[in-house]
């Protein structure tokens, strides 16, 4: 996992090729003001999801993905987000062969302040817990770049 500032996503382009791209998106395209939805890219492997919802204090299941990264990136609002260990997806709740896509309920080793500025990336196998509340429920706009391997 990693989780840094925008200023810095260039940084990790040898850790993962594909912020070349998302950096580029990130810089041209004016996400903030897109409507929530799925998007292709000129990279068959990447494409991008932005989202609205509202936060939520209660607990949600970690999820993870087998088969590709997660790069998420706060556009507006704040939230949690939580990791907990490899070893917890045994305990699994449901898991799809077919998206490579498991849940579990697990406590977390590490919570992390989500921003705008901030970015994390989840590696495969890697899980993690989004849209926790700082308290009361806010809202928050996030674009959400999937890159299959």
């Amino acid at each position: 996992m990693v989780f840094d500032t925008l200023d810095q996503l260039e940084m990790y382009i040898p850790v993962l090729p594909s912020i070349r791209l998302i950096a580029d998106i990130m810089d041209h395209d004016d996400l903030y003001e897109m409507p929530c939805g799925t998007y292709r890219t000129k990279d068959s492997k990447v494409s991008y999801t932005i989202s609205e919802y509202m936060t939520s204090a209660s607990d949600r299941p970690f999820e993870y993905h087998t088969n590709c990264c997660m790069l998420s990136v706060v556009l507006k609002g704040q939230e949690l987000l939580s990791t907990s260990w490899r070893e917890m997806k045994k305990e699994s709740l449901s898991f799809d062969k077919a998206t490579g896509v498991g849940f579990f309920q697990g406590e977390p080793i590490s919570v992390l302040q989500a921003t705008q500025g901030r970015f994390a990336i989840f590696f495969p196998g890697e899980p993690f817990k989004a849209a926790v509340a700082m308290g009361e429920s806010s809202p928050v706009k996030k674009v959400v770049f999937k890159v299959e391997e």
